[in-house]
């Protein structure tokens, strides 16, 4: 019974984790049908880019956002960063 109930209080400990973890294919597609209408990814790769690290890629995010008037949840802009992050930037999430 004292296994049952460790178990199930770290189940509950971590469950947090899975319900905010982000949503990479989804920050993929928002990113497709949004941001990809005034920019390529080109622009992510660039010797030049202004994005030097996640602090700044939020900002930028949440700047086009903006913008274009998506009015994006806090989660759609998290798994916008996270696929990008992931796929461009490679920064280290601290």
């Amino acid at each position: 019974m004292k296994l049952i109930s460790s178990v199930a209080f770290c189940c509950l400990l971590l469950s947090p984790l899975t319900l905010f973890a982000a949503d990479i294919e989804n920050g993929k597609e928002l990113h497709s049908e949004n941001c990809l209408s005034c920019h390529t990814t080109a622009k992510y790769t660039a010797k030049t880019r202004s994005i030097k690290d996640l602090a700044s890629l939020e900002a930028q995010i949440k700047r086009c956002d903006y913008s274009l008037g998506t009015q994006w949840f806090d989660e759609d802009i998290t798994d916008v960063i996270t696929y990008l992050n992931n796929d461009y930037y490679k920064f280290n999430a601290e």
